[in-house]
């Protein structure tokens, strides 16, 4: 699944470098570090969260638990994993819903950032998912530099294989649409990723590795040729988040990875999909 999306991907790179480079008034160069750290977040709208209780994993989790307080009981853990009585009536487990019509989940601000990438979230479901969500949003997609920064950041100290797998996807973009393996991205081109559902399955029993499935759409904007007219959408990827005490990292240890199933696909009209645990997400 990482190849055919990798080829999608250099496709998509390729014919935005092709429209790039045939205005002789651009250049290949870097872009300015200030104008890759803004990248334009895309989400959807929504603010109330909805009661999740996914299959499919050893622990089933609830998105549902946004606060994050001492007072409040940890979401990643058993006791929590079931809704309360308050959410239960929101989306009580007798209730069918499609992903469309449920309420959407929001997605938690980052309340740190380490290279250009937003981190620090809460030991909750609703907190990995956070993390997942805003990783993949913020991660650069050409600039290989970067992107081992921004992987060292995110990445889990036990699995330092995680960094040079994201350096390596990068690499392999870059070749595939004819750029050097190492270098910056084009000047002129930017690109924004926006996640709009997400699905989310323990690996653990203590809630502690969790595997987010993610449904996103990917723009490029080419500088004075406007927005584009034919993205990557409904592409499908997924992150195994660990809790190290302090946030959410990636790992792609073969304990976990060995233990994650594809889910059902995607469909925002499909009950099947939302009693599979896909649920819309949105700026919180």
């Amino acid at each position: 699944m990482v190849a055919h999306r990798r080829d999608r991907h250099r496709r998509h790179i390729r014919s935005r470098l092709g429209r790039l480079q045939h205005d002789p008034g651009q250049v290949m160069a870097d872009f300015d570090t200030k104008a890759r750290k803004a990248r334009l977040r895309l989400a959807l709208a929504g603010a109330v969260a909805v009661a999740a209780l996914v299959g499919g994993g050893v622990l089933a989790l609830s998105l549902l638990d946004s606060d994050d307080s001492a007072g409040q009981p940890d979401a990643k853990t058993p006791s929590s994993a079931a809704p309360s009585t308050s959410q239960s009536s929101t989306a009580a487990p007798s209730q069918v819903f499609t992903p469309a019509e449920a309420p959407r989940v929001p997605i938690l601000k980052p309340r740190t950032n380490a290279e250009g990438i937003g981190t620090g979230f809460p030991p909750t479901a609703l907190g990995a998912t956070s993390a997942a969500v805003t990783y993949w949003e913020d991660l650069d997609l050409l600039d290989d530099v970067i992107a081992r920064k921004q992987w060292t950041a995110i990445a889990a100290k036990d699995s330092p294989a995680t960094i040079d797998q994201g350096v390596t996807e990068v690499r392999k973009v870059r070749e595939g649409v004819g750029l050097p393996p190492s270098g910056g991205n084009p000047d002129g081109l930017t690109f924004a990723t926006s996640v709009k559902a997400a699905l989310v399955r323990s690996l653990d029993k203590s809630g502690d590795v969790i595997d987010v499935w993610m449904v996103y759409d990917r723009y490029a904007t080419i500088r004075d040729k406007g927005a584009d007219e034919n993205p990557l959408r409904d592409e499908v990827t997924n992150l195994i988040l660990k809790w190290d005490g302090t946030d959410w990292k990636v790992t792609t240890e073969a304990q976990y990875t060995a233990k994650v199933k594809g889910p059902r696909a995607y469909d925002p009209a499909s009950k099947y999909a939302w009693a599979e645990g896909w649920r819309v997400v949105s700026d919180g």
